[in-house]
């Protein structure tokens, strides 16, 4: 027996060499593909089923490739992109993206890294095309998720059917001048805000204008038709009474010529007592 145990011992390690040549583990947060010397053969827990756990393969013929199946993120920092009027912006977005297609994705790019080196390249230029038909001021404030939506759906267009993956979101985190064009820039956005601001003013005041020639107008009408049936009240009255018209004209008179509080002596012989004589009498 103590002969064999040598054989016994190598033979138990290389039984346990090829277990562990033939099992594996594909996580839940993971995808996997099986390659026989090199060619593909299938894939395991892609992210449209379910199908993680232990698997088997052949030992030293069979070989595998596992990859994220979670999104994945892609930061471009500092990218200089040139705007529809010429303007230059330095520009830095983030992409968030996911292995759809393992088999597709190893074929093009192997790796998470190749991969993602890849997507850059088509993300770069997805934002030149977009970019490149904005304005500076839609890509600093106006348009940009618009513009983003735009990319997204064109990078889905070109790296999807490319490389294997979808493109979950793309994020513009900031979009500024270089130094040496932000003052002129910022200051032609006031002269154009200003020139805007000026012809709103304008607008303003002349619809004031002629608001208020309007209303003249409507006053003046109200205040000549008041006039004149003022007249026509007092014409009727004085060819009723013209004695009381007379009286109360004169009274008139002397309310609009006298100030309030003026000491007024009336004689016995003014027209007050002829009247008050009159009427009494």
């Amino acid at each position: 027996m103590p002969r064999f145990m040598p054989f016994i011992a190598i033979v138990g390690f290389a039984v346990l060499i090829v277990l562990m040549n033939s099992m594996f583990i594909v996580r839940q947060d993971q995808q996997a593909i099986v390659l026989r010397f090199g060619e593909f053969t299938r894939v395991l827990n892609p992210p449209s089923r379910a199908e993680s756990g232990l698997y088997f393969k052949l030992p030293f013929v069979e070989n595998v490739i596992k990859y994220d199946r979670r999104n994945l993120g892609l930061t471009i920092e500092g990218e200089a992109f040139v705007a529809s009027d010429q303007e230059r912006l330095i520009v830095d977005a983030i992409v968030r993206w996911q292995i759809a297609d393992p088999r597709r994705f190893y074929q093009s790019a192997i790796s998470e890294e190749g991969g993602a080196s890849r997507l850059n390249a088509f993300t770069e230029a997805a934002m030149r095309r977009a970019l490149g038909s904005a304005t500076s001021n839609d890509i600093i404030s106006g348009r940009r998720a618009e513009l983003m939506q735009q990319v997204e759906a064109d990078l889905n267009a070109s790296a999807a059917t490319e490389l294997g993956v979808r493109v979950i979101d793309v994020r513009i985190r900031q979009a500024d001048l270089p130094n040496e064009t932000r003052d002129g820039v910022y200051a032609r956005m006031r002269s154009e805000r200003q020139q805007v601001a000026g012809r709103i003013r304008a607008e303003g005041e002349r619809d004031a204008a002629i608001i208020r020639a309007t209303a003249n107008q409507e006053a003046e009408r109200l205040r000549g038709e008041g006039d004149g049936e003022r007249a026509r009240i007092f014409a009727q009255a004085y060819n009723r009474d013209p004695e009381f018209a007379a009286f109360y004209r004169s009274m008139r008179a002397y309310d609009t010529a006298l100030e309030a509080g003026t000491p007024i002596v009336v004689p016995p012989d003014s027209d007050f007592f002829r009247y008050m004589q009159r009427r009494r009498g």
